[in-house]
């Protein structure tokens, strides 16, 4: 019996405001829904960030929906839990539950028992760092849940979208002693880069995003899980989803033209399919001609899809773009110095601003709200 676990696809996001790279992020999910059927899966696990806002283009829904009924025309059953990015502030029936409605995917974070033939699955929406005490009550109810289901031999998967301190400190929300014991697979979400650890009889693990989204790191691997539950040892492979190359250069002001011509080489040599973005830092002793450094850098046009520059001179540091920087990177960048965490430069980024964008001015008002008087009562 295999599943494939698969999370934070995070459908619609084009970095640098790219249509290539939002065509990435649709292809690598595709590679995945293609291994699905190939392979005959026995379920397909999505544990959150379907989509990469609560109100997704109808490109990003034409996608996913393209992606589901082909699972149900394989007769492959689609399990979900949403993420932070699913969910909306304001009140709104999140996308995704229109395809448990349809009867297209099942909606499993709910906190109830989900049977599915011999499998047993029990999910919890993203819970935000405010109402983290309310998840761990509900996770102490689930082993009895289950305990029935074990003894008659089902095998018991954990959905959720949450980060553990034991995986990630910073964005750690809660630790695995709050997790219920005797599940065979924790099909986590939210952390974007890939790990697993053992618990108990099972296995925790995070597949990661499927493509460099936001401030990912460029060297992680990207893809989705594949879970083997045929035996008492829960198996846990990731495939790759072979993204697009990101490739970083450090590169000297005084040899400018040389190194360029050596990175025009190597990409040359490399011979990729899907032309790479490029990171360059330009280092110095002094000051530099910006100028002469766009005009050298310009001849990576031909080979790069896009790139950026930092320039990093003794003691100083600046930031310089070519024609697209990625501005959703860098508002959250801003947002979170600002702000002082991910969470709140997540809710004024992902969320205030986008219904301010959208002039849903009552909207916006209602959610600031809802956030200051959640926090004024944990407080």
């Amino acid at each position: 019996m295999h599943i494939m676990h698969i999370s934070d696809t995070h459908l619609g996001y084009a970095q640098f405001n790219l249509k290539e790279r939002e065509d990435d992020v649709y292809d690598a999910f595709n590679y995945a829904i293609d291994t699905a059927i190939k392979d005959k899966v026995y379920a397909v696990i999505h544990s959150g960030d379907i989509f990469h806002k609560p109100n997704p283009s109808g490109n990003a829904m034409h996608r996913f929906t393209d992606a589901v009924k082909r699972l149900n025309e394989h007769g492959i059953r689609f399990f979900f839990t949403l993420g932070e990015h699913d969910i909306s502030r304001v009140r709104d029936r999140p996308m995704p539950l229109i395809f448990d409605d349809l009867r297209m995917a099942e909606y499993i974070g709910d906190g109830k028992v989900h049977k599915h033939d011999k499998v047993v699955l029990v999910g919890f929406h993203k819970y935000r760092r405010g109402e983290i005490d309310t998840l761990v009550d509900k996770l102490m109810d689930v082993e009895g849940m289950v305990s029935a289901y074990r003894s008659d031999g089902y095998r018991l998967i954990l959905v959720m979208h949450q980060g553990l301190y034991e995986f990630h400190g910073y964005a750690g929300e809660l630790s695995m002693d709050a997790l219920p014991k005797g599940f065979d697979y924790y099909a986590m979400g939210h952390l974007h880069e890939h790990s697993s650890k053992n618990l108990d009889r099972g296995v925790v693990s995070y597949p990661g995003s499927i493509d460099v989204i936001q401030s990912d790191s460029i060297n992680a691997k990207r893809g989705f899980c594949m879970v083997d539950l045929s035996t008492g040892n829960t198996g846990v492979e990731l495939v790759e989803s072979k993204p697009r190359a990101h490739i970083h250069y450090e590169i000297s002001y005084d040899r400018l033209k040389d190194d360029i011509d050596r990175i025009v080489k190597e990409l040359q040599r490399r011979g990729l399919t899907k032309k790479p973005i490029v990171y360059i830092d330009v280092h110095s002793d002094s000051t530099v001609d910006n100028a002469h450094i766009a005009s050298n850098l310009a001849r990576l046009n031909e080979h790069a899809l896009h790139y950026t520059w930092n320039i990093m001179i003794k003691g100083l540091t600046g930031k310089v773009y070519t024609e697209r920087p990625d501005i959703d990177k860098e508002l959250f960048s801003l947002a979170r110095d600002v702000l002082g965490s991910d969470e709140e430069a997540r809710f004024a980024i992902h969320e205030l601003l986008d219904m301010l964008s959208r002039d849903a001015l009552e909207d916006a008002v209602d959610a600031v709200w809802k956030r200051f008087s959640r926090e004024v009562a944990v407080q």
